[in-house]
This record gives structure tokens, sequence and C-alpha cells, in this order.
């Protein structure tokens, strides 16, 4: 496994059990699709081990590193603490899933379980980041989304940008019609928890998917073929 080049899954972090879970299981699912393959997790907040220092190790060990990114858009996390690590000699990051279609059916997908109708109005709900880049991705998932399902579907931000979530949601209720919230988030955490004291239905996160794996491996598998002398493994499905 020397030559193939390892695979960094890093999420944000979180102090949520749930939601610490969740990135586990993704890299689970990855694992068994590239045996072949280092797999590890990192973090950039809350959580260890953090990325710069999987990195580090990695390098030292001379292993050609692929980071992916389980964050949803740009932002500073990518823009700063992914770029640093794909710095570093041997290591080249790919971009964030975000705004891959796929996010939208997994989206739709979660409001149907919620008992969302197409008819009913949605609200988008992000995290939010003050890189204007990032406002932007979320909006072309929110515009997916909609071509999904025939009823409304509004972007809102819990941070950083406008407008928020609260906002969204004054701005989407029509009479005898409750709104329901997309969490445009990968598990359980700080922000999550902040959309359940809504006075709306909010959707589970976007989770463990098998989707989510499977756009990991995606993004790995690209991103790996920088090192062109090193052999890119089979995906097993």
């Amino acid at each position: 496994m020397r030559n193939v080049p390892a695979l960094v899954l890093v999420a944000h972090g979180t102090a949520n059990a749930t939601g610490q879970r969740t990135v586990l299981q993704v890299r689970a699912q990855v694992q068994r699709r590239l045996p072949g393959v280092r797999v590890v997790d990192a973090y950039v907040d809350v959580q260890l081990p953090r990325l710069r220092d999987v990195v580090d190790s990695l390098v030292r060990e001379e292993i050609p590193t692929v980071i992916v990114p389980l964050l949803l858009s740009t932002g500073y996390h990518v823009e700063v603490d992914v770029a640093r690590a794909a710095a570093a000699p041997l290591v080249t990051a790919a971009p964030p899933l975000g705004p891959h279609p796929v996010l939208a059916q997994i989206l739709r997908d979660r409001l149907a379980e919620a008992g969302a109708t197409t008819s009913d109005p949605v609200v988008l709900a992000a995290a939010g980041s003050s890189r204007p880049g990032a406002a932007l991705a979320v909006q072309v998932v929110a515009e997916r989304l909609a071509l999904l399902r025939p009823g409304r579907v509004t972007a809102g931000f819990a941070s950083a940008t406008t407008p928020s979530v609260e906002q969204a949601i004054a701005d989407a209720t029509t009479e005898g019609r409750r709104v329901y919230v997309a969490s445009y988030l990968l598990g359980h955490g700080f922000f999550h928890e902040r959309l359940r004291r809504l006075d709306a239905r909010v959707t589970a996160p976007i989770g463990a998917d098998r989707r989510i794996a499977e756009l990991a491996i995606e993004r790995y598998r690209t991103a790996a073929r920088s090192f062109s002398t090193r052999p890119v493994p089979a995906f097993v499905a």
C-alpha cells in the first residue's frame, strides 16, 4: 500500500457523539470499497486528530496523500486549512463535496422521509460562511433541489451570511402550510441542534448515506491521478 495514495477524509469536527459516528461510518464505507487504500479521518476543528498532524505523519512516511473534504461547500476551512495541508510534498486535495448533484438527490430523500410533500415550501439550511463562493454553491444546490420537486426552495444560513434560516422560513411561510427545513449539514452537531429548535419541520442531516461514500471515492480517484506514476485502486461495489 506504500505506493498507493492514502485518502484523508477531513471533516469539520463536532462534540456531538452522533455527528462523530457519521464521519466514522463514512470512513468505514469508503474503506470497504477501497480495500487497498489507507483511509483515515481528520478534522479542522473541535476533534482530534487534526488534519495537519495526519498529513505531516503521512509525509514523513513518504506516502502520497489525497485530502478529500467531507465539507459541503468551499469556505475558510477549505481555502485555508485544507489548502495549507495540501501544500506539503506528495499531497493534493480534492474539491469539497458540494455542490455535486447527488447532494440534491439526498436532500430530496430526506425531505420525503420527514413527510414533506412536493408542494410544501422548503428552506435549504446551510451552516454559512463569510467566503463569497460558499453562498453561491449553496444556491446551486437549492436550484438543483427545486428541479427535483415542484415546491419552492429557498436557501438560508445559520451564520455569517444572509438570509438567516429564520428569515428564510418567515419569507417562505404561506397560510395553511408549514415550512420544511432541509438540513444541509453532514451530521448532527451545533448547527443541526439549532435548526431543531426552529418552528419548522427539520429533516435529518445528510448523514452516512452510501452516496456520500461513493462521491468521496470519486473525488479521491480524480485527485489521485495527479500522482501519475502511482496506481489508483479499483472501486469495490
